[in-house]
């Protein structure tokens, strides 16, 4: 037996079980979204792009996109800003770093569905802290999840709580593997601190950054827990995402078929936008390695 065919015969476990645990339910979900498929119904007859059309013509599609992309452009934003500038704090201060890192990590470890409720709680209209602070203060009491206006914002509060910790822990793992030669190097040549950050820290973490996003932008996509259980995609649609609109179309309305071709019309561009996302990135190390 040649050293490939030895090769093969050990990928090919790694094969079978992909294909059996990703590439046929995929293959299976093109199947549903292609035929009028109610789990309610025995008959499940083939359809065509019928389900695509009634999504792609639903407003309620449109409005769960423009809500998750609010969502993913205010978190990447928060978290990656708010990440590298505790990131940067803890790198400065390496006797603090061993015991504020652990406790900033709790939030990431909590599960989203106590998240949820914990929110309910601490947002809750009439006794929760809160509003109660807000009194003390002068304020009036704001809706919080229970308005259209602060829905939104509130889950956003809760996962930013959540999130950025896990953001800050990756970016400092990245900051502390930075190599020390371009900092000396840079000092000696007098560069001060606003330009060793710009043009010395910033590009060597770019691959770590593209790492966040990707990861992130993913984990957002998916958002459920937290607003299924404060909001349930209202008041209204306000906080409907798009994970949460599949949800409801397959498991609250029965139509499996359309929550299938809804998981594909999300599913295509992200990828799309992932792929264009690392390439970009790439070239600007290129880019940059080339100077």
């Amino acid at each position: 037996m040649t050293a490939r065919q030895r090769a093969s015969l050990l990928v090919f476990p790694t094969i079978l079980v992909l294909a059996l645990i990703v590439i046929f339910p995929m293959i299976f979900s093109i199947s549903v979204s292609l035929r009028g498929y109610d789990i309610r119904i025995q008959e499940h007859p083939f359809t065509g792009f019928k389900n695509f059309i009634a999504i792609l013509t639903n407003r309620d599609f449109y409005n769960a996109c423009l809500i998750t992309g609010i969502m993913m452009a205010a978190e990447l934003v928060f978290e990656l800003g708010l990440g590298l500038l505790v990131a940067l704090m803890l790198m400065n201060l390496p006797a603090a770093r061993k015991v504020f890192q652990p406790i900033l990590l709790i939030p990431m470890m909590v599960m989203p569905v106590v998240i949820g409720y914990l929110g309910r709680l601490v947002f809750e209209v009439r006794s929760g802290p809160v509003n109660y602070f807000l009194n003390l203060l002068g304020r009036e009491s704001l809706g919080w999840h229970a308005s259209p206006d602060l829905a939104l914002v509130t889950i956003l509060i809760l996962r930013l709580w959540q999130w950025t910790p896990f953001v800050m822990a990756v970016l400092l793992a990245g900051l502390l593997s930075l190599p020390l030669e371009p900092y000396d190097s840079a000092q000696v040549d007098g560069a001060t601190s606003r330009q060793i950050f710009f043009y010395i820290t910033l590009p060597a973490l770019k691959p770590v950054v593209t790492l966040v996003v990707i990861m992130r932008a993913l984990e957002i996509l998916q958002t459920f827990d937290i607003t299924y259980i404060l909001t349930l995609g209202g008041p209204g649609d306000s906080t409907m995402t798009m994970s949460l609109y599949t949800y409801l179309l397959g498991f609250r309305y029965w139509d499996v078929g359309q929550a299938s071709a809804s998981a594909w019309l999300i599913m295509v561009p992200l990828s799309l936008l992932v792929t264009w996302f690392v390439r970009f990135m790439e070239k600007g190390e290129r880019g940059a390695e080339t100077k």
